[in-house]
């Protein structure tokens, strides 16, 4: 036994070949003789050098230098072994010789080893001129004499270290350059400039493509653009990619190297509309010189823009283009990638910031201009309007609005300054005039004018400014009105957004990055910033959302500009905050003037600033005048401490808890003349009293902002019909009250109209998503404003109405619902009725409820069946909308008095002040009939204090209830009913049961006589008897058999009605089971001269299966039987099908390999007397008989098959016409094992030889049935024919010579046809006269006796094949032919 090489004995077994063909060199042929004449210090450097594993030759004998190397030099030759083997040194390496020769006679000559690391070495050993670098040593190989007889050459190779090195170079260089890129453009240059440096890439080409005129742009390249080599491809500025695509570029050369093979494209021009369809792949080109080059396509797209770009590498020529040289080209391809897209982020970034500075600009520009244009009609209005206020009384009623003009044109006039300032300063058009000022003095003067406003906020204003003293020596320059604009609004800021506490104005010295300086401080303890938002205080239009200020108005420029005029004083602004707990706002203004612009400094020209004149008075009277509309409603906007945080639960907790107004205990007078309630929501003081003075036809109740709005509707009694809010707010926008509103249950149907100075749709479409129910721009109309409120109230009223109609009408089907549950449940009529009037209870108030029956009692009254006076434990039903202005009274009276016209149409009788007899005192009664198949019933009726009123609703839901309780009336009764029904089932099941114990126990006691009988009469079989007597006893057991039969239904039915029968599921064989269950019909269907067929398909059926085989053949032979008993002529057919399904689960079986689920389609067809339409219905029935048809039988046997078909999961039919015959068919649930086909297939095979299968067959039969089943049955056989007549069957065989088998149908009205066939068929030279005849004929003696006759008149090889005809007879006549004939 040999053992198989492992890799170490394969490396051992290519060694020892090696070194066996170094020894079998012919090194006689050699300057340096036979290898046994050498010196032993020479053959002892052979072995070490043979059995080393590093690079080693060896170069012996100078000065030709022979070469000896080992196995792991090999890789350094490449091409050249093994001719180096034993050649001289210029031989093996020509292009080195004159390098190393010199070297290699040095070391002999001096005796000393030299070494050389990463030595260049332009080498011809893969076919190219080769680029290599090597680490190697010469060392001597010295005899005994001192001489050197050889130089021992050891060697690293260090190619692919040197290369990875300097590509690292490169790809380093890249990520070194990225940062000079300023363009697209710029990029390009970078990149061929790090390219240039490349030895591995020694040119390079940039094209980029537009695909629109389908045209290449080159952008840059490592040369000149003038002076691209002539060896190159032409490479134009532009190159035209229509007129390239017509260029041939389609002839690949291979490349064949030692480690590598690769493809090259030849062509004149450069490929670029190729490696454009290629999409992110790569070129290997094939240039006019021979050289190569590689093109990549990159695809990039960025900020909304595409780039293609072609990359053109050129290839060194001392390189292979080897798997890690375009590994390094990729490399170079991505940082190429990430270049160019960062040029066009570049690019972009440029373009949107020229594209912001320009807006910008314009927008400064368009500031100024709009400001300029609204200062004009301002002027013309502010001086008529101050003179009209000053001639006029201060009384008049047209004097507040005045008032409220002039203080809205100051803020608009406020507001048009800051956007003029603004704009001059983005436009440098702002001009400073600083001047030596007394800052103490100005400070003081300036923050003075707050502190009334403070007092009457409630706030502490301290100001801690020192004397004027402290200040003298050091001199400041201000501009005046800059400084004026930095207190008012650090000043207005701090009152704006601090509700308690205190505000503190400081003004110190002190010293910031070594220089004095003066610092303006302002801290407050107000609401405080979010730290989040500190960073952005200072920009412009920035503004902190959701704080707790006391107005929201303002434009987010007010800090911008304070930062932007304390820098351009030198100085700085500083913030500092905690929310909750206050701000602190610090402006450092440097000392002298060394630091501002010489141009705009105005010396020896102190400015007193308390003599500035009107001016400064209208400057500061803006300021003012916005600051003072906080004080008018100061004390009830204060919340209080905690309620920002826990407004809303607080709110919602409230709102559950409030008493919700009923509207049913007002007078109707009050209903009809209330008015309706509106509250507004806004910031703005002189917005509520205009909008309070719009709507005067409501009841108006205001809020200043939306937490405001909470704490007045907590406070109301009554909720308001609309809501009018402003959405930009403090504390609480109109947004946020909003969703408040709306996520409670009691406020979600208020209406709500927004109102907003935002015009665009944005906007109104947000207020409408968050759930408004109108949206209504700034400016509006009157006549708008109160118009879309009265039809919001109106239409709130409408959908509120539809809502407690809905409610009303839920809790209606739910009550039905559940007496519908209660009735179905059967519960006891008198729990149905108590269940009833309870929840009519919780829903009608009412004093007491009677169901009154139209039965009268003892006492000559009507009996009443149920009275209920209420409980405490049960809980009234709300309807949760009935808080709505609505005219229900009237609804109701009018209601009433038609009913009071109608009661006896409608059955509803209404009186509000009778006398009840059961109370002893006047009542409002409502009562609705009872009816019972239309007839009355009785009376449900209602209680309640006199002259009481009863509401439409309240009269429908009674109507409800009363029909329900007809059906729970009803429903008792047919219970009842049921009931007894029910014991007459039982009683009748109980008697079935009985019945088919009576049946067994019968059949049982039947059969054991009937045992004996049958006994008696088999004995008979051996003794001899006369005919007569033979003739009884035929009748005595053929009415046993009949008998029995009838005894086996009756305990057949018995076990079906007794759910006794199951299925036992077993293995057999299918084919055998339908070929012995039709064989037991064929005498009785031959005595009647009725064709009796089975039909199947044998490659498709399968032959084993597993079911219940009994039960099978059961159903079958009670459908043949009937067949046979009900036909006197023609055919039956037994037809077997698979039915076609999907077989999507396959069990594995211990025997058989699998298991498949199928079924299969039973027919029986017969030409019989037919079934009775009218039957058909009943014919499944136990003891079911056609009169014009079932003579015979119990007409138990189909009733008993359809009972086992459908145990089995199948289905069973008929179909028929009388005269007509009838179909019967069925389906039966197998599982199919894998041994189906097959085995068939082999059993015809095994049996029946390969001779006797390609023998000519003819089939002569007058019945299509009968030819084409045995037509199927013999597909094995190459060659039959068939023909249902016998003179084209004896034509046939007249004409071919060539039958060997003849099948021949015989009856007794064709017998003489059939002796005169046979007779010429004898008479034909067929095969040496081996011709074999079979007679078909029928199981029956008279069959028999025909076909012995025609036998022994023919003389011929006969047989004869009883029906029905079977897979299985047929290969019996085959197998019984081969022994006998052949």
């Amino acid at each position: 036994m040999s053992l198989s090489f492992t890799p170490d004995n394969d490396i051992k077994k290519e060694r020892s070949t090696f070194i066996n063909m170094v020894y079998n060199y012919d090194w006689s042929s050699t300057l340096l003789g036979p290898m046994d004449l050498w010196d032993p210090a020479l053959k002892n450097a052979v072995n070490l050098c043979l059995s080393s594993k590093f690079p080693i030759c060896l170069y012996m004998g100078s000065p030709h230098w022979t070469e000896l190397y080992n196995e792991a030099w090999i890789p350094t030759l490449k091409m050249k072994h093994p001719f180096a083997l034993g050649k001289q040194f210029k031989q093996v390496w020509p292009e080195a010789y004159d390098a190393f020769f010199p070297q290699l006679e040095n070391v002999k000559n001096t005796g000393k080893g030299m070494f050389f690391e990463d030595q260049y070495f332009e080498s011809q050993r893969d076919g190219y001129t080769e680029e290599t670098y090597f680490n190697f040593t010469f060392s001597p190989v010295i005899k005994s004499d001192g001489t050197v007889c050889a130089i021992f050459n050891v060697l690293q190779e260090t190619t692919q270290k040197v290369l990875n090195t300097r590509r690292v170079k490169v790809i380093s260089e890249f990520s070194h350059r990225i940062s000079e890129i300023k363009s697209l453009e710029s990029a390009c240059h970078i990149i061929m400039n790090v390219l240039s440096n490349s030895a591995d890439i020694p040119y390079a080409l940039i094209y980029f493509v537009d695909h629109k005129p389908n045209t290449a742009r080159l952008i840059a390249t490592t040369f000149d653009k003038d002076s691209i080599p002539d060896y190159l491809p032409d490479s134009p500025e532009i190159i035209y990619l229509t007129e390239d695509i017509n260029k041939s570029c389609n002839t690949y050369v291979e490349v064949k190297r030692k480690d590598v093979t690769y493809s090259l494209l030849k062509c004149d021009s450069w490929p670029i509309h190729l490696v454009i369809k290629e999409e992110e792949k790569h070129i290997k080109a094939l240039l006019k010189d021979e050289s190569q080059a590689v093109l990549e396509s990159k695809k990039i797209s960025i900020c909304g823009r595409t780039l293609s770009a072609v990359l053109i590498y050129g290839i060194n020529r001392f390189r292979s283009l080897d798997e890690q040289y375009m590994d390094f080209l990729q490399l170079v391809t991505e940082k190429v990638n990430i270049f160019l897209r960062n040029g066009i982020i570049i690019e972009e970034e440029k373009k949107r910031s020229k594209l912001e500075a320009d807006l910008n600009y314009q927008k400064a520009m368009f500031f100024q201009s709009i400001s300029h244009e609204l200062k004009t009609p301002l002027t013309l209005m502010l001086s008529p309007l101050d003179d009209v206020i000053n001639v006029c009384p201060q009384e008049p009623p047209i004097m507040p609005y005045l008032k409220t003009i002039r203080r809205n044109s100051y803020r608009l006039l406020k507001l048009i300054n800051n956007l003029l300032q603004f704009s001059n300063i983005e436009t440098n058009q702002l001009e400073a005039h600083y001047r030596e000022t007394n800052i103490v003095e100005l400070t003081q003067e300036l923050t003075l004018e707050f502190k009334n406003m403070a007092k009457k906020l409630g706030l502490d204003y301290d100001i801690d400014i020192p004397y004027p003293e402290n200040f003298n020596h050091d001199k400041i320059y201000l501009d005046n009105d800059m400084y004026e604009t930095i207190v008012f609004n650090l000043c207005s800021n701090a009152l704006k957004h601090t509700w308690k506490g205190r505000v503190t104005i400081r003004l110190y010295l002190d010293y910031k990055d070594n220089k004095k300086m003066v610092i303006l401080e302002v801290s407050d303890t107000g609401v405080g910033i979010p730290e989040v938002a500190l960073p952005n205080i200072f920009n412009r239009f920035y503004r902190v959302e959701s704080q707790g200020s006391r107005s929201h108005e303002g434009t987010g420029i007010g800090l911008a500009l304070v930062k932007e005029f304390v820098t351009r004083h030198g100085g700085d602004i500083t913030v500092t905050s905690i929310v909750n707990q206050g701000t602190t706002f610090k402006c450092w203004f440097p000392i002298g003037y060394e630091h501002l612009p010489i141009s705009q400094i105005y010396f020896n020209n102190v400015e007193n600033p308390i003599n500035r004149g009107q001016e400064l008075y209208t400057n500061r009277q803006l300021y003012l005048e916005e600051s003072f509309q906080w004080i008018k409603n100061s004390t009830s906007e204060i919340p209080d401490d905690n309620y920002i945080s826990d407004q809303v639960s607080i709110y919602d907790r409230n709102m559950e808890d409030r008493n919700v107004e009923n509207s049913n205990n007002k007078k109707m007078d009050d209903t009809v003349n209330e008015k309706y309630h509106v509250l507004l929501v806004d910031d703005n003081n002189d917005m509520r009293d205009h909008l309070a003075d719009l709507l005067k036809e409501f009841v108006v109740y205001r809020a200043c902002d939306g937490q405001d709005a909470i704490r007045v509707l907590k406070k109301l009694n009554k909720l308001p019909d609309l809501i009018l809010s402003d959405i930009m707010m403090p504390n609480m926008n109109g947004y946020e009250l909003l969703d408040v509103l709306r996520s409670n249950v009691k406020t979600q149907l208020i209406p709500v109209i927004l109102l907003s100075a935002k015009a665009n749709e944005d906007s109104k479409i947000q207020g409408l998503d968050k759930g408004a129910d109108d949206y209504l721009i700034k400016p509006f109309s009157a006549r708008e404003l109160i118009a879309r409120v009265r039809t919001n109230i109106k239409l709130s009223l409408i959908r509120r109405e539809i809502l407690f109609k809905q409610h009303q009408q839920e809790e209606i089907k739910q009550l039905l619902l559940s007496i519908s549950n209660m009735i179905i449940s059967k519960s006891n009529l008198n729990e149905t009725l108590l269940f009833v009037v309870k929840e009519i209870y919780r829903r009608l108030p009412c004093e007491r409820i009677y169901i009154i029956s139209n039965e009268r009692s003892e006492s000559m009254n009507n009996e009443i069946v149920l009275s209920y006076e209420g409980s405490e434990n049960i809980t009234p039903i709300i309807n949760p909308y009935m808080d709505i202005n609505n005219k229900k009274f009237q609804t109701s009276i009018r209601l009433q008095e038609y009913l009071n016209n109608n009661s006896g149409n409608l059955g509803i009788n209404i009186s509000l002040n009778a006398y009840c007899d059961d109370v002893h005192k006047n009542m409002s009664i409502l009562s609705a009939e009872i009816r019972l198949n239309n007839k009355l019933w009785g009376w449900i009726k209602l209680l309640r204090s006199a002259n009481s009123i009863w509401f439409d609703s309240e009269i429908e839901l009674l109507q409800q209830i009363s029909n329900q309780i007809d059906l729970a009336i009803i429903s008792a009764k047919l219970l009842e009913e049921n009931a007894e029904k029910n014991i007459q089932v039982k009683v009748a099941k109980i008697a079935s049961i009985t019945k088919s114990q009576i049946l067994a126990n019968t059949s049982h006691e039947l059969r054991t006589p009937l045992t004996a009988i049958v006994g008696i009469t088999s004995s008979f079989d051996t003794t001899k008897l006369t005919t007569d007597q033979n003739y009884m006893i035929q009748i005595l057991a053929s009415a046993s058999d009949m008998v029995v039969s009838i005894i086996k239904d009756f305990l057949e039915v018995a076990k079906l009605e007794a759910q006794k029968i199951i299925l036992i599921n077993r293995t057999f064989d299918l084919l055998e089971l339908f070929e012995d269950t039709i064989e037991e019909f064929g005498i009785s269907a031959g005595e009647k001269k009725v064709e009796l067929i089975i039909d199947y398909e044998i490659n498709v059926l399968p032959r084993y299966v597993k079911s219940d085989p009994e039960r099978l053949k059961q159903v079958i032979s009670n459908l043949l039987s009937n067949s046979v008993k009900f036909t006197d002529r023609g055919k039956i057919i037994l037809k077997i099908s698979m039915q076609s399904q999907n077989n999507d689960e396959t069990e594995m079986d211990s025997t058989y390999e699998n298991v498949t689920k199928d079924n299969l389609l039973i027919e029986v067809y017969d030409t019989g007397i037919g079934i009775n339409s009218k039957y058909i219905e009943n014919i499944w029935k136990n003891c079911s008989q056609d009169d014009t048809k079932w003579k015979y039988g119990e007409g138990l046997g189909l009733s008993t098959c359809k009972n086992i078909v459908e145990i089995n999961g199948g289905e069973i039919n008929v179909e028929s016409r009388l005269g007509k015959g009838s179909k019967f068919w069925f389906t039966w649930n197998v599982e199919s094992l894998s041994i189906t086909h097959s085995l068939l297939e082999a059993r015809f095979n095994n049996q029946i030889s390969h001779s006797t299968r390609q023998k000519r067959i003819l089939i002569i039969h007058p019945l299509e049935d009968v030819i084409n089943v045995m037509s199927k049955y013999l597909k094995r056989i190459e060659k039959v024919d068939v023909f249902d007549t016998f003179d084209q069957g004896i034509r046939a065989a007249k004409e071919l010579l060539a039958y060997d088998i003849v099948f021949i149908g015989l009856y007794e009205d064709n017998k003489e046809e059939v002796l005169n066939a046979a007779l010429e068929l004898k008479g034909l030279e067929m095969n040496s006269n081996k011709l074999v005849i079979i007679f078909i004929v029928s199981p029956n003696d008279e069959g028999s006796e025909l076909a012995k006759n025609l036998i022994k008149k023919v003389e011929r090889p006969t047989s004869i094949l009883y029906t029905p005809i079977t897979f299985n007879k047929l290969v019996n006549q085959f197998v019984n032919i081969e022994k006998n004939w052949y």
